[in-house]
């Protein structure tokens, strides 16, 4: 079937859009896409119901989906299909049967056009490439989405297409389009798509023709997120992560960073450099500390350092790494370090370094006088709070009042930790993510629990749970179900208590992050659900 679309010819067969002498085709899975919507156009089509009918064969994400319609809007134009949220598409557009016959005579007039200029644009490249040296050629794979909720959904194909854009307009490189990469990740099956890893790259960099592929995984927390990145040439690979505070802040960060390393890159020169075995090392050790393998981990933290000793990430990933192996006073040492070598730059590192020591004398007491080592813990967060109040860096000062009021409520002084707790939740609430508010509610929860505010208590815990459920936030799900068993076990009632328990415990091992798992087998064996995350 043949159709005017906007002044456009499209042939639905053979799947070809003519403007003109501008000759176009149309992806295979977004050709189906738009003949389902034409098909249906009397009614919406439910996305639900064009991911089961034109990608039953893989398992996809619903971004994929989202990339056709883009498609289709940027061939046809955005008044084409309308969206209906949380339900699916329908064509709105005006449709005009073609003359088969009158257009196949117009389609030959255009092909010869066409024909003859692909052949002059041909001999042009030709010329060009024989004056001038191949551009090198890099292809980003969609973002591996590991952030736990659903509000980050949108990260794996819009990242990709943001990534491949930015690139494209800040280097010489020769970025391959986003739409062919999710073609030729279609055609790939499921096992082969699930293989990105190591040398399993290498047969779809070859696919794609692309002399480096970059791989992204975006892990953190709103407002302070990590981008791990994979680049893999056909000589060697490297890895690092770049820490910012929104997501598009680490796609531009990743941008300049390939943008300056490779855009004069000649693969027969490549070597690494100093820093980049630094990255290296940093980035293995940092995968590894998210499976809890701290020992091993520590290993690659302290190579970092030797190859880069003002690497301070990885100092502080060391540090975070002993205190979880209880080897708080070397973590407090190395942290110290941080702050010295900080405190030139003034920047999160050393909000950082403050926060955290802190954090280890809250929650890991090592002194004979709990007395001191809150008060040591107080002046460490104070100072935390009032570098972070100089940077204008809100996050930050909501995690101060978060372990301030923990103070306060460990002082039992219950009426400033209620000030202070409040104070947090107020900051976290101008966040666009919602469920950072879910430790202050804690808090106050505990508090409420001992001054013996039942119902209070309750209505906090309530409250972090709905938020925790409505993102989908897995790590403070487990929270609220450990802080629900905490409660009811220091109210001596052992069977609400297990019963939380034993939900958190669900919700880790379905997560399958070990690091949830631990956190749970730690408050059955009665140690502390605390580690340095």
């Amino acid at each position: 079937m043949q159709y005017n679309i906007n002044g456009l010819y499209v042939d639905l067969v053979k799947g070809v859009v003519i403007d003109g002498v501008e000759y176009s085709t149309i992806r295979s899975k977004t050709l189906q896409v738009l003949v389902k919507l034409i098909a249906n156009r009397e009614r919406i089509v439910t996305k639900q119901e064009l991911l089961e009918d034109i990608w039953h064969d893989v398992i996809v994400q619903e971004q994929v989906l989202a990339q056709s319609i883009k498609e289709l809007r940027d061939l046809f134009g955005s008044d084409t299909i309308k969206t209906f949220p949380r339900n699916g598409y329908q064509w709105i557009a005006d449709l005009e049967v073609s003359s088969v016959k009158n257009k196949n005579n117009q389609d030959k007039k255009k092909m010869i056009w066409v024909s003859a200029i692909c052949v002059v644009s041909l001999l042009v490249l030709t010329l060009v490439n024989t004056l001038s040296s191949k551009r090198l050629s890099i292809a980003f794979l969609p973002v591996d989405n590991a952030m736990q909720d659903t509000e980050h959904n949108w990260v794996s194909v819009q990242g990709l297409e943001y990534l491949s854009q930015r690139l494209s307009q800040s280097s010489e490189l020769d970025v391959i389009d986003s739409g062919h990469i999710l073609y030729a990740l279609e055609r790939l099956d499921v096992n082969q798509r699930q293989r990105f890893d190591g040398a399993n790259v290498y047969p779809l960099r070859a696919k794609l023709e692309a002399d480096l592929l970059v791989k992204t995984r975006l892990t953190g927390f709103p407002e302070d997120y990590q981008l791990h990145y994979f680049i893999y040439s056909e000589y060697n690979a490297e890895r690092g992560v770049v820490n910012a505070r929104t997501v598009n802040r680490g796609f531009e960060l990743l941008v300049e960073l390939i943008a300056k390393r490779f855009d004069s890159y000649q693969p027969s020169n490549f070597q690494l450099n100093k820093n980049v075995f630094s990255n290296e090392a940093f980035a293995r050790g940092v995968e590894l500390y998210l499976q809890n393998q701290f020992e091993q981990a520590s290993a690659l933290f302290a190579s970092a350092l030797q190859s880069n000793h003002e690497l301070l990430a990885a100092r502080r990933y060391l540090a975070a790494s002993y205190a979880n192996t209880a080897r708080q006073s070397e973590a407090i040492t190395l942290l110290e370090e941080n702050i010295v070598l900080a405190s030139k730059q003034q920047n999160r590192e050393l909000i950082r370094a403050h926060l955290l020591i802190g954090y280890l004398k809250i929650n890991w007491p090592t002194s004979d006088s709990r007395t001191n080592e809150l008060r040591e813990a107080s002046e460490h967060i104070a100072q935390a709070k009032k570098l972070a109040e100089q940077q204008q860096d809100k996050l930050f000062i909501a995690y101060s009042y978060e372990e301030l009021g923990k103070i306060k409520r460990l002082q039992g002084r219950y009426t400033q930790a209620i000030r202070l707790l409040t104070l947090a939740l107020a900051y976290h609430r101008e966040f666009n993510s919602s469920y950072g508010q879910t430790a202050a509610l804690i808090e106050l929860a505990k508090v409420a629990s001992e001054q013996l505010e039942v119902e209070e208590s309750e209505h906090y815990l309530e409250e972090a749970l709905l938020i925790a459920q409505k993102s989908h936030a897995q790590a403070n799900l487990v929270w609220v179900y450990l802080a629900k068993a905490d409660i009811a076990r220091s109210q001596l009632n052992k069977v609400k208590a297990l019963r939380y328990a034993n939900k958190a415990k669900e919700v880790a091992q379905q997560s399958d992050s070990p690091l949830l798992i631990s956190r749970v087998e730690a408050w059955f064996n009665h140690a502390s659900v605390y580690s340095v995350n």
